[in-house]
């Protein structure tokens, strides 16, 4: 059970920090789909809290800001707006597709995207997608009765298992993220069931063409290392050339040595290397992926077959 004594809802930043700068013994929370189900299920025993601090109203954590090479999303925002905002769907169209394997609609209503990667789980759901948009994200922190505020990209800010560049009472504000419109995407997981369950591999990725070649190629995996991080082999090894399965499968091979697991890793091995392929063909508009795959096997086997005779 999940008890407290006060529960406070600053509306802006400047309220949040001289409240926390007063208030002492608080537990900051936004959507709370983490620390809710640990509550009341029992696993966190007896909870008690003497002061909550709900940053979901704050004004500068609701932004969302559209340009034609950046966006700026606040760390407010839920996935149920990255699943139904129709300018997120056209420029950002990899966080959709994350939100329907997210959760169904109850907890992507109140689950943020802050809260997420503040979470710093390996198996996030949220943070290779972020990846894959070059993400910076921006700290405010609070010195001398001044809010500071410090940009880095998302990969410095998540230093490990559970662990982000954030001090106390520090907080995680926005997003900018890149303006993707005009590549393909996909974001698929491996997992027990498809939505509200822990990922075993997540993968997101982005592709750009021109003509008949890649312009441009972002590859990030959760679930199989301790954070989770961008296949640049991968990336660099695509980048300017020709759309054909020999190249795609040569790159598929490069970034499996990510995989961190002690346990079953030529097993994450073999989906992982499946997954970057499937993500690819998918980032091309591939629409029957299931096709797609199975020729693009048959190919790979006939010219393995060929090799050796």
């Amino acid at each position: 059970m999940l008890r407290y004594d006060n529960y406070f809802i600053p509306k802006t930043l400047k309220e949040y920090f001289e409240l926390t700068s007063k208030v002492k013994d608080c537990r900051i929370v936004a959507g709370c789909t983490d620390m809710l189900p640990w509550a009341r299920e029992g696993r966190g025993g007896d909870v008690f809290f003497k002061n909550v601090v709900d940053v979901s109203r704050i004004k500068e954590l609701n932004v969302f800001k559209f340009g034609s090479k950046k966006i700026l999303l606040g760390a407010a925002t839920n996935y149920q707006k990255l699943f139904l905002e129709k300018k997120i769907r056209k420029s950002l169209k990899v966080l959709p597709q994350v939100s329907v394997w997210f959760a169904d609609d109850q907890i992507r209503e109140l689950a943020t995207i802050g809260g997420n990667i503040v979470n710093a789980s390996p198996a996030g759901d949220g943070m290779p997608a972020f990846l894959t948009l070059n993400t910076k994200v921006t700290v405010a922190s609070f010195k001398n009765k001044k809010i500071i505020k410090v940009k880095m990209p998302l990969e410095k800010f998540v230093k490990g298992r559970n662990k982000v560049a954030l001090n106390k009472n520090d907080l995680l504000v926005d997003f900018e993220v890149e303006n993707t419109d005009g590549y393909g995407a996909c974001f698929e997981k491996v997992a027990h069931r498809r939505s509200l369950v822990i990922s075993t591999v997540c993968i997101s990725s982005l592709a750009k063409l021109n003509k008949n070649k890649f312009q441009d190629v972002r590859v990030a995996v959760g679930g199989v290392c301790e954070v989770p991080t961008r296949l640049t082999k991968t990336e660099n090894f695509l980048k300017g050339k020709s759309i054909d399965e020999n190249n795609i499968y040569a790159a598929s091979k490069l970034d499996l040595d990510v995989i961190q697991s002690r346990s079953r890793r030529e097993y994450r091995k073999e989906v992982l290397q499946n997954f970057i392929i499937r993500s690819i063909l998918k980032s091309l508009g591939k629409t029957n992926i299931d096709e797609a795959i199975q020729e693009f096997d048959n190919k790979i086997e006939l010219k393995m077959e060929g090799a050796h005779v």
